[in-house]
């Protein structure tokens, strides 16, 4: 026959202490509504609101920050890593900087992917483009502004940021200048210029196409 087991002094006091425990932790605990545990989780990523924000910043800073094209040029002409420190330059990568450039220019030719320009100031020999159409590359207007892979939820959505600025900036210029480019009308411009660095000069012959952010007539 099994003797029946005495509560000891011990024992007794350990189940009121787990018994207090249990206690304190209901009463220290807050149930919370489906609504709230959602409105706590992790934030999700918009990319079209990133956009806006971005998009918002650069037409705050680059217009404020932005060379001359015929001064960049120069200075790329010399040096592009002493041009790229000097003003300042964002560099997304190991052989890429980004410029902030503003000028006027003269319509030469109007392509599907570029408008084809002049800018005094700048030689005839150095071929110059505003990129348009397609050719509108959102990407490199959210590099310059520093807005990286890590600030994005994934691949994918980083990506979107890209498309969605430019949108943006195509909707910017369409009323900037109507829609109408014609030869030898006058653009008033910002924007970006992409430069890889080869380990020497930029030579004068090489195209530059500058990466539109604001593009309207001028008189």
């Amino acid at each position: 026959m099994t003797r029946p087991r005495r509560l000891t002094p011990f024992r007794i006091g350990g189940a009121v202490a787990v018994a207090a425990l249990l206690v304190a932790m209901a009463l220290s605990t807050r149930f919370v509504t489906p609504d709230e545990l959602a409105s706590i989780g992790p934030e999700t990523f918009d990319p079209a609101q990133a956009a806006e924000d971005l998009f918002a910043e650069a037409n705050e800073t680059i217009p404020a920050s932005a060379t001359p094209l015929p001064e960049l040029l120069t200075g790329l002409q010399d040096d592009i890593p002493r041009t790229a420190d000097d003003l300042g330059a964002s560099k997304p990568n190991d052989t890429t900087y980004l410029f902030p450039v503003r000028g006027t220019a003269t319509v030469v030719a109007t392509q599907q992917q570029a408008v084809e320009i002049t800018v005094e100031g700048v030689p005839g020999t150095t071929p110059l483009s505003i990129a348009s159409g397609p050719a509108t590359n959102g990407a490199v207007l959210r590099d310059a502004l520093g807005f990286k892979f890590g600030d994005a939820s994934n691949q994918t959505t980083y990506q979107q940021v890209g498309d969605e600025l430019k949108a943006l900036v195509r909707e910017q210029i369409d009323q900037g200048t109507g829609a109408k480019l014609a030869p030898g009308s006058k653009l008033e411009f910002t924007g970006i210029v992409s430069v890889t660095d080869t380990g020497m000069p930029q030579p004068p012959a090489k195209p530059v196409q500058v990466q539109p952010l604001t593009l309207e007539g001028a008189s």
